[in-house]
């Protein structure tokens, strides 16, 4: 008994480190971004690279772990392919790109709080798309996170002007386009494995990403050095490496504990912004991101086991 609860104790100490550094991979994200739009780098261009510089990582990821499946899930895959790299491209072509856009316009901080609401836009999507019903605890959640986005929207009109409605026109857009890219594979994607298909998605979006930007003819060759530091590191340790911390942190400790642990994430962005951008540290800040945070809480709580594959994004 007793050597049963020590292997207890230490899964649920590994899956709780896992789960952390997943979401500080995730939240350090923005801040590579906004090192390297000091050097002129566009954010298309940003996540051009991105993208390519995870891509061979991510095939290694799908080989690796399709090979794991049993015959009946890879005939199953095979069926729905097509499938799935179509809502791929809808939760990791648009929504990134629409990230990294809005990224220009307003601060980090701001960026990934207001990302952080597609629990609540799955929530509002599952209510008008698929006539769910919502309780007192979905409403008060949804209350709560909004009061705060607007307390901390007018905190960022404040400091950033005008170019905040744009940043936040677009990040909107990529927490809605995401939302919708959660419901549509709710069902689709429940018999694989997250990594099966979250790598295979972003396979499909990377590839389209990199045609987009070599189609638009974005400047990509033309930098300083430290500019493609930033985006390799972002690539290995805000995106590759988190999304498997992540994985393995749900599989240890469960997707209600890790969905908890994961809204750490804007406390993240916002210490770090602070300390290496030098961004300031509001009061309406404060209290806007609490009451997120608070709201997205309420949601995850009831809701974590629905949100294995959400946590996959950053």
């Amino acid at each position: 008994m007793a050597a049963e609860v020590l292997q207890a104790d230490r899964r649920f100490i590994a899956g709780l480190l896992f789960a952390i550094l997943g979401a500080a991979g995730f939240s350090a994200k923005a801040i590579l971004a906004k090192l390297c739009y000091r050097y002129g780098i566009s954010g298309f261009a940003t996540l051009t690279l991105r993208m390519a510089f995870s891509l061979p990582f991510y095939l290694v990821i799908f080989i690796m772990f399709y090979r794991l499946q049993s015959p009946e899930l890879r005939a199953g895959f095979r069926r729905h392919y097509l499938a799935m790299g179509l809502v791929g491209l809808l939760g990791y072509y648009l929504a990134s790109w629409f990230d990294f856009v809005g990224l220009e316009y307003i601060s980090a901080s701001f960026e990934r709080l207001l990302l952080f609401i597609y629990p609540t836009l799955v929530l509002l999507i599952s209510l008008l798309w698929l006539k769910t019903r919502a309780g007192r605890r979905e409403i008060a959640a949804l209350l709560v996170t909004y009061l705060g986005i607007g307390i901390s929207y007018h905190n960022e009109t404040g400091l950033m002007g005008a170019q905040a409605h744009i940043g936040a026109m677009y990040i909107i857009a990529a927490a809605i386009t995401y939302a919708i890219y959660l419901v549509a594979t709710e069902k689709l994607a429940r018999h694989y494995s997250p990594l099966v298909f979250t790598s295979f998605a972003i396979i499909v979006s990377a590839i389209a990403i990199i045609l987009h930007g070599l189609i638009a003819g974005e400047t990509l060759l033309d930098f300083p050095p430290i500019v493609y530091w930033y985006i390799l590191a972002m690539a290995i340790f805000c995106t590759v490496l988190p999304s498997l911390f992540v994985a393995q942190g749900i599989a240890l400790i469960g997707s209600n504990r890790a969905a908890i642990i994961s809204t750490l994430g804007p406390v993240m962005t916002i210490y770090l912004a602070y300390r290496v951008l030098g961004d300031e540290i509001t009061v309406a800040q404060t209290v806007g991101t609490l009451c997120v945070l608070a709201g997205i809480a309420l949601l995850t709580i009831k809701g974590g086991k629905k949100k294995d594959k959400a946590e996959l994004h950053g």
